[in-house]
């Protein structure tokens, strides 16, 4: 059997009888258990920081960037008990597929390492990267300091027994929004980053947290022909970032590059392939239900378009965007990496509420400003 009439078996199979309501009903209630218990472990002021209305704007203020710089509302890991950090990864596991729930984890662990590896650059007076150099060395330490895994937030939204509510769990290169309505479960957007991207050096040399996504795009731009690629490319310039990132949705309003019905069956596998990757982060039930959305509105509606050269060592940056889907992905620094996917019809379950949420778009020379304040405080208690 070929590779894309196997990939065409597996797409159609997932998009059948198993996303009914029976099906879906039993996920959650998986999850609304998972968060009941989650809730059950916090005392009343760590209940307080974690539970919010569900119409609240606050479901989209989130962030990539470190808490020193904006602080989202929820209740930090650093201040949760063990039982309450085994109740937050039971409430992952139970929203996300084991692979989406082994990237956010790992991407989680990288922060720990990016904070080593910061602290003895500055330790060792290198020179200094991101926003690290914008600062003096005693505030320096602070923002390093408020890299890793405990610093990421987590937020409950309604209530979990109820038919609408959410989760949100968001941090340095991690901010994931979960939607329940109604028996069903939405999962954009969602923002995963990765700095390194991979491990270069000692002892975990190697480890990629995202190791796919990056691969399968470039798979996809060299599966094209020298016309379908020349209508694809739309830049030699990278992106600086995703566009549609916190704050910036609906920017984009109009589809470029190449469109899906221009593609042949393999190379619809390999788009396929790629959008798979990012959908299935969430549980199965979750995603099977975005991907009928997808085919609803026509695969063949779908654009693709890349900026950038076309090389494992680049840098560059590549969209997919329909209707019911839009993922980017931009290769930062060439270990260094920003993905997200949204649902231009349904970002935090908009459609099924009939609610609209205000994004609010960070000021970063205002966020820089707050940082060496908050940096320069948390140094003077010390």
């Amino acid at each position: 059997m070929g590779r894309y009439k196997f990939a065409a078996l597996i797409i159609g199979s997932i998009m059948i009888a198993m996303s009914t309501s029976g099906f879906a009903a039993s996920r959650v209630q998986t999850v609304a258990v998972a968060a009941q218990a989650f809730l059950s472990s916090l005392d009343e002021t760590q209940l307080a920081a974690v539970m919010m209305p569900m119409d609240t704007n606050e479901r989209a203020n989130w962030t990539n960037l470190p808490n020193i710089m904006m602080q989202p509302a929820g209740l930090l890991i650093k201040n949760m008990t063990d039982e309450t950090r085994q109740s937050m990864h039971a409430l992952m596991r139970a929203t996300m597929s084991s692979q989406g729930y082994a990237k956010l984890t790992g991407i989680m662990l990288l922060d720990d390492l990016l904070h080593q590896i910061e602290a003895e650059e500055l330790r060792l007076g290198k020179e200094r990267r991101d926003f690290v150099r914008f600062f003096s060395d005693s505030m320096a330490k602070e923002f390093i300091a408020s890299r890793g895994y405990e610093n990421y937030t987590v937020a409950i939204f309604g209530v979990p027994s109820e038919a609408n509510w959410g989760w949100r769990i968001t941090g340095h290169h991690a901010a994931i929004n979960f939607t329940i309505s109604d028996g069903r479960i939405g999962f954009t957007p969602t923002f995963l980053g990765s700095n390194p991207m991979e491990v270069k050096n000692g002892r975990y040399a190697g480890l990629m947290a995202l190791a796919n996504e990056g691969e399968w795009g470039i798979q996809f731009m060299k599966s094209l022909d020298n016309d379908q690629r020349k209508k694809a490319k739309i830049s030699d310039q990278v992106a600086k970032d995703v566009f549609e990132g916190p704050g910036r949705r609906q920017s984009l309003n109009n589809y470029e590059g190449l469109v899906a019905s221009n593609l042949t069956k393999e190379q619809m596998y390999f788009l396929q392939r790629l959008i798979a990757e990012f959908i299935h982060n969430a549980n199965y039930e979750a995603a099977v239900a975005q991907l009928d959305a997808i085919k609803e509105t026509g695969w063949d509606k779908l654009w693709f378009s890349w900026r950038g050269p076309v090389g494992v060592s680049d840098k560059f940056y590549y969209r997919v965007h329909g209707p019911r889907i839009l993922i980017e992905y931009t290769r930062q620094g060439v270990n260094h990496v920003h993905t997200i996917i949204r649902d231009p019809s349904n970002d935090y379950g908009e459609d099924w509420l009939g609610k609209h949420y205000e994004e609010h778009h960070p000021n970063i020379k205002d966020a820089i400003e707050n940082t060496r304040r908050r940096a320069a405080f948390l140094s003077a208690d010390k």
